[in-house]
């Protein structure tokens, strides 16, 4: 596979300018519209430069950026994401209509970008808390100041810890490897044989911190809770594949040491169990949401387990899978929500939709059915994709708890259905009837991937996989 070692990747070029000029616009004069129109439009005209160079190799050191066809696809990806989340946040309420959020949210993205394309620790590092940082503003905004200034806090303290264990990590890598350039320490020789392994566990750690892997899942839960709906989203699906990207890229391409895969088998399980588990429990939707989350960054940490040709187009629908049908239950749920009423947040308040509100129940139905991996949603061959890469590598313990966490999953997504098919024995007040036409058109379009995926496979799947082949082998931080 050939890889450009770039100096500047033309998405991250056009976003960070982009939002230069928005910061511009409001110093001269606020407009709401305006600032998520130009959000959209610089999102929109990033996607299409993806794949074009800006800028070249320096003649000394390594690159800080790396651009290839899994970069371009997890930029895609991460930039699609935000698109349908300014399509949710366009509310009439007054919530969200603030210049600032559709400045956080484009700064989140370029710290997202930065970590995608990274080649080196010090871009990745920057990338990370600039992300960091963003969501910590998005989370106060809205109506729900007190639990959003609670879930921020919780996010600051514990995104700071893991930041901590991650930068010490990178510290010791530098030491082992001599060089920031991004690549496992593990494969370092002529140095202390412990240096090597601690560092690759620190930078794991610190990684997993921000994957919301078990046992370093704490905060995913409080944070999505207090935050407004469209931001659940965004640290949902948009945090995850730009710390999935490279972790798949430099930890997930080389036959890890027995230690190692060990602690990753460990963590792979209670990721699983505990997500799947914890769901159980809840009973307000945003939490489910989350948990739900921890589970399926398990079944992607499966194929993370599993380097080799299938490993790429498993990850690759995996995560088309994941955000198309994340993203679609929180659209569902903002598109429908009364504003001064039911937001949708408890699970209860979706008692009797199917009666009164037919194509919201069957979207969201549809949706959650694809993330339970039952067809004829996309999740279905996501999640057959997983089992074929792990029944190749022979990963028979990890497979049974993919079984396991499958059938508990399958019982609180087909809850929520059955909630919805449930008359309520009182009346209560109606989700709203009237939607914004573009939120509409944004669940019917989220709808249509998730069901013509799963309708037809090859056709829907099969231009995705040479766009987005993850790296087959790295030596010495050199992929080829």
């Amino acid at each position: 596979m050939i890889v450009h070692d770039v100096f500047l990747p033309a998405p991250l070029l056009v976003v960070s300018s982009g939002i230069m000029v928005m910061l511009g616009a409001t110093a001269w004069r606020r407009s709401v519209g305006r600032s998520f129109l130009c959000a959209m439009g610089i999102l929109l005209l990033a996607i299409m430069v993806v794949g074009h160079h800006a800028g070249t190799v320096p003649d000394h050191g390594d690159s800080l950026f790396v651009q290839d066809r899994w970069t371009a696809y997890t930029a895609i990806l991460t930039m699609f994401s935000t698109i349908c989340i300014m399509l949710m946040s366009w509310r009439d309420d007054g919530i969200m209509r603030a210049d600032e959020y559709a400045l956080l949210l484009m700064l989140g993205t370029l710290g997202a970008l930065a970590m995608v394309f990274s080649a080196n620790y010090m871009p990745f590092f920057v990338g990370l808390e600039i992300l960091g940082v963003s969501i910590m503003g998005l989370v106060t905004f809205g109506h729900r100041a007190v639990p959003g200034h609670e879930a921020a806090m919780k996010y600051l303290i514990l995104s700071g810890v893991s930041s901590a264990i991650l930068l010490f990590g990178i510290g010791l890598a530098y030491g082992v490897t001599g060089s920031l350039r991004f690549m496992p320490p593990i494969a370092a020789g002529g140095v202390s044989a412990a240096l090597p392994p601690a560092a690759t566990i620190m930078i794991l750690v610190g990684m997993f911190f921000k994957l919301s892997a078990v046992p370093f899942h704490m905060w995913l839960p409080d944070v999505m809770e207090g935050a407004p709906v469209p931001v659940a989203a965004f640290v949902a699906v948009v945090s995850k594949i730009a710390i999935f990207s490279p972790l798949v890229r430099y930890f997930g391409t080389e036959n890890q040491p027995p230690f190692l895969n060990d602690i990753l088998c460990g963590v792979i399980i209670l990721t699983i169990m505990g997500g799947n588990l914890m769901a159980l429990r809840q009973a307000d939707f945003i939490r489910l949401m989350a948990y739900s989350s921890i589970a399926h960054m398990g079944y992607l940490l499966i194929a993370f387990m599993c380097p080799g040709r299938l490993q790429s187009g498993a990850i690759t629908v995996y995560l088309a899978a994941y955000t198309a049908s994340t993203l679609g239950v929180f659209a569902v749920m903002d598109a429908f929500a009364t504003p001064g009423g039911p937001d949708g947040r408890v699970i209860a308040q979706w008692k009797g939709v199917f009666s009164s509100h037919p194509f919201v129940g069957a979207v969201m139905s549809f949706m959650l059915l694809s993330l339970a991996g039952i067809p004829p949603g996309i999740g279905f061959f996501a999640k057959f994709g997983i089992a074929a890469v792990g029944v190749a590598h022979q990963r028979d313990l990890l497979l049974c708890f993919l079984i396991i966490g499958s059938i508990i999953g399958l019982y609180y997504y087909l809850n929520i259905v059955r909630t919805m098919m449930v008359t309520p024995s009182l009346p209560s007040r109606p989700l709203n009837r009237h939607v914004r036409p573009e939120l509409m058109a944004l669940v019917i379009v989220l709808g249509m991937i998730v069901v013509i995926g799963g309708l037809f496979p090859a056709r829907a799947i099969h231009p995705l996989l040479p766009a987005a082949t993850v790296p087959s082998e790295t030596r010495d931080g050199i992929t080829h």
